[in-house]
């Protein structure tokens, strides 16, 4: 006998649940998050499990698991060229919510009305291809060759690595391409639902992580502060994903 709809979801729910708790011990064995930080990430996992179903679990551990893998990536040398993250790129509850809160929002959003899961799921891949591509550019830019840049007083000016807007083409490439990792795994397991969508996932990834490299040197960027750069490429990005969405 067939399981009824309402158990398939019931399953998939848990399945997904069981996937995130499975990311969540990843992330306390590997030391990238404070105890806070794990949990918090499994609350968002839930959330957005509970919108668009466990095969968003895949691009989310992409960014989670990516991000700190890129961040411990040849330390040393970024280190050396004050570039490091602090605390050993380890993550707080603050950087779980400024870069996972809108994706885990919006999850909650499809949850309580499946006629938006469509454009929601679409903008949280989006907010995910943002974040992995904004800490891709800043993690592997410092250990590319090639000259940094930033634009500041309506100018662009020669910069070193770790400076606030500081980019070069070595980190756009890694930022590019790890917006586009993003959209493939989200359509890959069926977050978003056509070639097109993951081709607007990627595009608007990339296009927030561009706009706060010009932000970040500005005093309104400086302003904002880590965090909240962070959250302004999360909102970018799923703002940018969700009005392509009108096209699908």
């Amino acid at each position: 006998m067939d399981p009824s709809p309402a158990m398939t979801h019931e399953t998939a729910l848990w399945l997904g649940l069981g996937l995130a708790a499975l990311g969540a011990a990843a992330v306390a064995l590997l030391g990238q998050g404070t105890r806070g930080a794990t949990l918090a990430g499994l609350a968002v996992a839930a959330a957005m499990v509970a919108g668009f179903g466990p095969g968003v679990v895949a691009p989310l551990a992409l960014f989670v698991l990516g991000a700190g893998g890129l961040t411990r990536l040849g330390r040393a040398a970024k280190e050396a060229k004050g570039a490091a993250e602090a605390n050993r790129g380890r993550r707080g509850i603050a950087n779980v919510l400024a870069k996972l809160g809108i994706p885990a929002a919006l999850g909650l959003v499809a949850a309580a009305s499946t006629e938006s899961r469509v454009w929601c799921a679409l903008a949280a891949a989006g907010s995910l291809a943002g974040a992995f591509a904004d800490t891709a550019a800043t993690e592997v830019g410092p250990l590319l060759p090639g000259p940094v840049v930033r634009w500041s007083g309506g100018r662009f000016s020669r910069a070193a690595h770790g400076s606030l807007g500081g980019v070069s083409l070595g980190g756009l490439l890694a930022g590019a391409a790890a917006a586009a990792a993003v959209a493939l795994t989200a359509l890959g397991f069926g977050v978003v639902e056509s070639g097109a969508a993951a081709v607007a996932t990627m595009a608007a990834g990339f296009a927030a992580c561009v706009i706060e490299s010009f932000v970040g040197g500005s005093r309104f960027g400086i302003r904002l502060g880590h965090f909240g750069r962070n959250v302004l490429v999360s909102a970018l990005s799923a703002g940018l994903a969700a009005a392509a969405a009108t096209a699908f």
